[in-house]
């Protein structure tokens, strides 16, 4: 799943600490133990209520709901508000669950005809559901990043060279590292298969717009 700001509220504390990488030491009945997350202690001094999904720092004495860890937790020169922060820890978590379930799925073979460096990056943004670019100019398409939970329009496309830039991120590449910043998979038979299931959808699409050909018909013979 990908979680958008609308849930960030009702995001269990212990699933946020997960994708920290924190595990709980110790439990008691609805409550958790565990060290910190914002700093390096020797012992374990934070609590989470999971009746409430809130928290308390034996150590300081604070208290607060994931909004409040997320505040203590995220580097302030990387982020510009707690929202954020829980967003990219939370998708990419959930992002590594279901790659994790794939991998431990027995799988048959899958053969992959696709050229995937043949595949134009406009297509692709086609099979993810951005039929059309929100701005052109030249040869310059500009879309709403697919990856980011604030979908903002700072994603180029250069037709000519089949290259994307985001002009807010920095990030960049081709469709691999498109793939890549989908799935948060380094892992080449994942991407090719990633990519390969997404232009199937497009191309079946395609192949049902296309009108039949009707066959002549046999002329009576006199």
């Amino acid at each position: 799943m990908r979680y958008t700001e609308k849930d960030i509220r009702n995001i269990p504390l212990t699933e946020f600490m997960a994708a920290l990488g924190e595990k709980p030491v110790r439990f008691f009945e609805n409550m958790k133990l565990y060290y910190a997350p914002q700093r390096d202690d020797p012992e374990p001094m934070l609590v989470v209520n999971t009746s409430t999904n809130k928290w308390y720092d034996h150590a300081t004495d604070q208290t607060g709901d994931i909004i409040d860890l997320a505040s203590l937790k995220m580097n302030p020169m990387l982020y510009m508000n707690p929202q954020d922060f829980i967003l990219k820890y939370m998708n990419e978590y959930e992002q590594g669950k279901e790659l994790s379930a794939m991998a431990r799925r027995p799988q048959e073979p899958t053969v992959i005809s696709l050229d995937v460096k043949k595949v134009k990056l406009t297509d692709f943004m086609k099979a993810l559901g951005q039929e059309n670019p929100v701005a052109a100019d030249g040869n310059l398409r500009i879309y709403n990043t697919p990856y980011d939970s604030r979908h903002e329009p700072t994603m180029v496309i250069n037709t000519e060279t089949n290259l994307w830039r985001d002009t807010k991120s920095g990030a960049y590449g081709g469709i691999y590292d498109l793939a890549y910043e989908l799935t948060g998979s380094c892992n080449m038979s994942e991407l090719n298969r990633y990519i390969a299931a997404q232009m199937s959808s497009i191309q079946r699409a395609e192949a049902k717009q296309e009108p039949e050909v009707s066959k002549p018909k046999r002329g009576m013979c006199l």
